[in-house]
């Protein structure tokens, strides 16, 4: 499938509940787990996987999906808006398999 398609199918899945908190499901986790492998191959998240890292230090996956929604939601322009959740999701993926051992 393709990655803007298998984004999408994850922006429809229920994760912001009503009272504006995150869940992630089990299928939300394995859908962010093979977004964030597809998006691997992209020269431009592989070139700025340290500086992303370096932004969600601190931040937990909950969090950083919020700011993910924010971002393409306040995006300039479609590209923005696309490289916001390649950038994002292999972070929130990152998060996902090492709860409990980053702050």
């Amino acid at each position: 499938m393709e990655i803007d398609k298998m984004i999408e199918e994850l922006l429809d899945m229920d994760i912001v509940k009503a009272d504006n908190t995150v869940a992630f499901s089990k299928e939300a986790r394995q859908l962010i787990h093979e977004i964030a492998e597809k998006c691997s191959t992209i020269p431009i998240v592989d070139e700025t996987r340290e500086q992303a890292e370096e932004y969600a230090k601190g931040l937990s996956a909950e969090q950083v999906y919020t700011d993910m929604l924010y971002k393409i939601v306040e995006a300039p322009t479609r590209i923005h808006m696309r490289v916001s959740a390649r950038m994002l999701i292999p972070i929130i993926d990152h998060k996902l398999q090492n709860v409990g051992e980053e702050g």
